[in-house]
């Protein structure tokens, strides 16, 4: 099935199906308006990058860094490859709609462009601190691979790049205009986040003491029950939004892990735009982000991962029978995660549907390849 399946692009299907699903002509319209707020995210976040070269390009000249060689007449170039820009792009895109701000429909007098004005801004904002926290993981964990660049060390160029995209974080907060609530949630999201990367050490422990225990032992079936109770299906802790989803495997351990990040993401818009997203909107968000990270990100991370990282892939993998067995299990857990963000979705809210059904698609792709 995957094969056939895999034919056509994610993208198509995931338009299509929903199209067959609503039979709302309104899809065609929110079709365009993510096509618009794509291209708003794409060039908000080349601005920031730019900042960051401007910022390497001075480090070079002060000697700080190096070309690496054959760039030695360039001028400081950097990106990082990153998926964290989706939530940012739905929860603009919503900003639109609440405006009256849609494709086809700006012919209306009564579009609040102040708002989006403001949407824009506090976008740039968030996109800039989501950037700088995915860094810092990064560099937390050495892991380098998403920093290009033609300087050297890549590991300096990491964390002037990070330090370049945090000064215009704490400048938004220090901001008159910014409300303390908007800090407040950002602290919030990196204690939780930070306690969760204090933890992983014993996760990676379980792991590995998993993997030295013999098959079939009473060793490696005392490990894999501490893997369901302490990670499959530990405790939720602060995830005040989602008593409904805490059956959910998994759901504890990644809330804590990229959930909670992209909640207080939704609670700095509210608190800088003095707005409601609606709980619905935030619930789908999170359990879209969290279905996501495991589909695609832990699934394309599985080669690398296997053996040093417990994650829900590694974790389902290394204790089922067989892969198959795993990889069918994998299938289960995140169209779990997507059936519930669909679920929380408000009726008419096509860009969000569209998108769970999108990450839905590309993540089964990526999951057939395990088992091939």
């Amino acid at each position: 099935m995957g094969s056939v399946r895999s034919r056509i692009p994610a993208t198509a299907r995931a338009l299509f199906g929903h199209l067959a699903e609503s039979r709302d002509p309104r899809v065609a319209t929110m079709v365009l308006l993510r096509n618009e707020v794509e291209s708003e995210i794409e060039s908000m976040t080349e601005r920031l990058f730019l900042s960051v070269e401007r910022d390497l390009q001075r480090a070079r000249e002060a000697g700080d860094l190096d070309p690496v060689p054959g760039a030695e007449d360039e001028r400081a170039r950097f990106d990082y490859d990153t998926r964290l820009v989706l939530p940012a792009l739905l929860t603009l895109g919503r900003i639109h709609v609440m405006a009256g701000d849609v494709p086809l429909a700006r012919i209306r007098r009564d579009v609040d462009r102040e708002f989006v004005a403001r949407g824009r801004e506090t976008t740039r904002n968030v996109v800039r601190a989501l950037l700088d926290g995915d860094m810092r993981d990064a560099i937390n964990d050495d892991e380098y691979e998403d920093f290009e660049t033609n300087l050297r060390p890549r590991e300096r160029v990491a964390e002037l790049a990070q330090e370049s995209l945090w000064e215009g974080v704490e400048s938004w907060f220090e901001s008159d205009d910014t409300p303390a609530e908007v800090r407040a949630a950002y602290e919030r999201a990196v204690e939780l986040s930070e306690r969760h990367q204090d933890e992983d050490e014993a996760f990676r422990d379980l792991l590995d003491r998993f993997h030295d225990s013999a098959a079939g032992s009473d060793e490696r079936a005392a490990v894999v029950e501490a893997i369901r109770e302490e990670y499959k299906f530990a405790d939720a802790d602060g995830a005040d939004l989602f008593d409904a989803a805490a059956d959910l495997p998994y759901f504890a351990t990644q809330y804590a892990r990229v959930g909670v990040l992209y909640e207080d993401m939704l609670n700095m818009y509210e608190a800088d735009l003095d707005v409601d997203l609606g709980e619905g909107f935030k619930r789908a968000i999170v359990l879209l982000v969290v279905g996501a990270q495991i589909g695609l990100d832990d699934t394309d991370d599985y080669p690398e991962d296997r053996r040093t990282q417990l994650t829900p892939v590694t974790a389902e993998l290394s204790v089922a029978d067989d892969r198959s067995a795993g990889v069918e299990r994998l299938r289960r857990i995140v169209n779990a995660y997507l059936d519930r963000a669909d679920e929380c979705v408000d009726d008419g809210d096509h860009l969000t549907r569209i998108a769970v059904e999108y990450v839905r698609q590309q993540s089964l792709d990526r999951i057939d390849r395990l088992d091939s």
